[in-house]
Order: C-alpha cells, then sequence, then structure tokens
C-alpha cells in the first residue's frame, strides 16, 4: 500500500511519527506532508520520503481565509490543495493523519480520491485544548472561546470517528472513542506510545547527582503536577536526609518562576534542581541517576485518557515509579507492580511513599525490576508496531 502521512508541524524530531513510519516501511511505500522550517523542501528521513512546504510563504488574505474556514468548519484550504496534490502526485492509496485537527481536511480529500483514511489520534484533543486553555490569561481563555468553542473541537472528533482506522495510544482512549464519540469498535485501534528498545539506550552513563534521587522528566505545567513533589520535599528531607528532587525539562516562564516560587516558600531550594530543557539522548543518564522517577499528574479528562512516553521509559531503565492515581497511570502501574501510587496532588502521601522506597532498598529494587519485565514483555514498541501493521491489514 502507498500511504502519505499528513503532520501538522515539523519532522524530525516527533518520536511517534518515526517508530510508526519504521514499523510500517517493510510492509507499505510511505511518505509524510509537513510544514518547512529551514529544512529541505525533500528528503529521505530513514524510511519516510519527505515533502515540506511553507505555511508562512503564503499570502495574509491566503491565511486570514484559511484559518476562518478552520474555525468554523474544521477545514483548511491551504493543507487540502496541498494534501490533494501530495495524494495526486504520490498516487497514495491511504492517508494516514497525525492527531485531530487536520483529519477532517484530509478526510474530504481521502473521499474524494477514494483513499483509505487512517486517524492517529495522539491524545484527546478536545480535552486537551480545555485543559491548555485553563492554563492561559482571562482574556486569553474568553478570546479562545469565542473563536474555536469546545463545542466545535467535540464535534471534529466526532466526525473523525468516519475513519476507515481510529488509532489511540491507550485502552481508556479507546473507551473514550467508542462511548462517547460512537466509533465502531472494530475500527479503533490501541497503539501505545511505549518505548522503542531498540532505539533507546538502555545502558547509559547516569548523570552526577548525588543523594536520594526523585526525579521527574518532560514538559513542565500545571496539569503535570509537579507542585505534588515540591510539597513532598519538606517531609521527604526529615524522613530522608539526603533526598534531592530532580526536575528535568521546562515550561512557560509564568510557570516555572511559580514553580521556583513554591520551592523557595517550602524551603527546600537546596534540594530542588533545575536542569532546564536537556536533548532526548541525555534523558536515560538522569533516569539511571535517579532512585525513584515520578508521573504526578493531575486529574483532568485529558489526563484520564493519555499516557506519557516518559513512563515506559522509567520502567526500562528498572527504576521504581511514583505515579498519581490517574487514568492510565495507576493503571499500568498496578498491573505491573512496579511503583507505587498515591492520589493526586496529596505532597504528604508522596513523601510518605517516597520515604518508604527510601528505607526499604530491597523492595524499590524489586519494584523497578518488575517495571522492566513489563516492558520486556508487554510495554514495548515491538507489539505495538505489531498491532499498528494489523490494523493496517484491516483496512
Amino acid at each position: 500500500m502507498n500511504v502519505g502521512m499528513v503532520l501538522e508541524g515539523t519532522y524530525p524530531p516527533d518520536v511517534r511519527v518515526r517508530k510508526e513510519a519504521r514499523a510500517l516501511a517493510d510492509e507499505h511505500d510511505l511518505s509524510l506532508l509537513c510544514l518547512r522550517d529551514g529544512d529541505p523542501e525533500r528528503e529521505t528521513v530513514e524510511a519516510l520520503d519527505v515533502h515540506r512546504f511553507e505555511w508562512n510563504a503564503r499570502s495574509l488574505p491566503a491565511r486570514a481565509v484559511n484559518r476562518a474556514f478552520y474555525l468554523f468548519r474544521s477545514f483548511a484550504p491551504i493543507w487540502y490543495r496541498r494534501i490533494d496534490r501530495f495524494a495526486a502526485e504520490r498516487d497514495l492509496d491511504a492517508l494516514h493523519v497525525h492527531d485531530l485537527p487536520l483529519v477532517g481536511t484530509a478526510m474530504r480529500v481521502a473521499r474524494e480520491r477514494d483513499l483509505r483514511l487512517v486517524a492517529d489520534l495522539h491524545e484527546n484533543y478536545p480535552a486537551a485544548v480545555r485543559q491548555y486553555r485553563a492554563e492561559k490569561s482571562r482574556l486569553d481563555r474568553l478570546r479562545a472561546r469565542l473563536l474555536r468553542p469546545i463545542g466545535r473541537v467535540e464535534a471534529a472528533e466526532r466526525a473523525a470517528m468516519d475513519a476507515d482506522a481510529v488509532l489511540t495510544p491507550v485502552e481508556e482512549g479507546r473507551d473514550h472513542y467508542t462511548e462517547d464519540c460512537g466509533a465502531d469498535p472494530d475500527r479503533v485501534h490501541v497503539v501505545g506510545n511505549t518505548v522503542d528498545l531498540s532505539a533507546f539506550d538502555l545502558d547509559p552513563e547516569p548523570a552526577d547527582v548525588d543523594g536520594f534521587v526523585v526525579s521527574y522528566v518532560g514538559s513542565f505545567g500545571p496539569h503535570r503536577g509537579l507542585e505534588t513533589l515540591v510539597d513532598a520535599m519538606p517531609a521527604l528531607a526529615r524522613a530522608v536526609p539526603d533526598a534531592r528532587l530532580l526536575l528535568v525539562g521546562s515550561g512557560s516562564d509564568r510557570y516555572e518562576r511559580g514553580l521556583r516560587e513554591r520551592v523557595a516558600e517550602r524551603g527546600v531550594a537546596d534540594r530542588v534542581t533545575f536542569t532546564g530543557w536537556v536533548e532526548f539522548e541525555a534523558v536515560p543518564g538522569y533516569v539511571a541517576a535517579s532512585d525513584v522517577c515520578a508521573v504526578p499528574h493531575r486529574r483532568t479528562e485529558h489526563t484520564e485518557t493519555t499516557v506519557p512516553h516518559k513512563l515506559f521509559q522509567y520502567m526500562a531503565l528498572a527504576r521504581p515509579v511514583l505515579v498519581t492515581d490517574v487514568g492510565p497511570l495507576g493503571r499500568i502501574v498496578r498491573e505491573a507492580d512496579c511503583g507505587v501510587v498515591v492520589a493526586d496532588g496529596d505532597g504528604e502521601g508522596a513523601a510518605e511513599a517516597l520515604a518508604g522506597l527510601a528505607g526499604d532498598p530491597e523492595r524499590a529494587r524489586r519494584l523497578g525490576e518488575n517495571g522492566q519485565r513489563a516492558v520486556d514483555a508487554r510495554f514495548n514498541w515491538a507489539r505495538d508496531a505489531e498491532r499498528l501493521r494489523a490494523a493496517y491489514r484491516s483496512l
């Protein structure tokens, strides 16, 4: 099958696109249409024949018209023309669209040209929009509600269920699409956001960090729950004198400033390290330097229906994890018996759980090894790649 992927962004470095392309390359001819940001208009990146175009090269009136169509009809004329030309030039059999915003536009091309359509929904998009809007200023929230009501985004999500195949990273997402959006269960396929063991450094040099290290790796933001870890530090420090919190990543200036103020207010500035953003290649070293790795998400509609890639990276390196009892996080950690689960926002509970792991190294080691075995057996990209290939065989 001749498959054309569509990505509303630049490529590389999208990890999911890269993994999926590798998984499909042996059975299908693959190409990708995406935006250009200084990269060549055309090049081959591993298994993908990449076609790029300059969004900003379009005139202001054209962009305004495109924006209006997208806001009110979930249809992007500029992308429609590009996708249609892409499909014709490549003589495509199928379109594979990454995430919700362009599914409606690609669906029109697919129906006009009698192509198969795969809607690869990386996350519960309406819930993500609602979540990120809540983190903005009041004026920005008002503007967003007026220009792009959530109801319109939800309607676009329901319409996407007409795709020939819908991909979601977790079972909870599948339940959402079948129960809330009316999707045909036979068309919804779970393709996890798991770790590719063939491409992940499983024997890294640990970063230079001393003490009992609790780490978080990834983007910062209110729904990530980093406040829970900061609030846990005073009690954890009393129980474990050499305890340290390592925050690897970054967020908006406003959010990070507030988090640093919280650290100072709790009197633990000497125990908390902000590394700033690091390259993906450096992540394994920070995980390897940690005694416990955390995913302390707050409970939202979005976090209840998605799971971060970092959880499986932690598990792959045999680190016990601390997660909050939120959707797939709690379920996976309990199934694998690979860590401790606490209520979201419960700093005291997190401190108690972490102190328990610090005081029982044998238990911590066992939990970490359980996680590693679970990744080797279940939560790995080799298994999810086969699920992806099976979804294509069903088209």
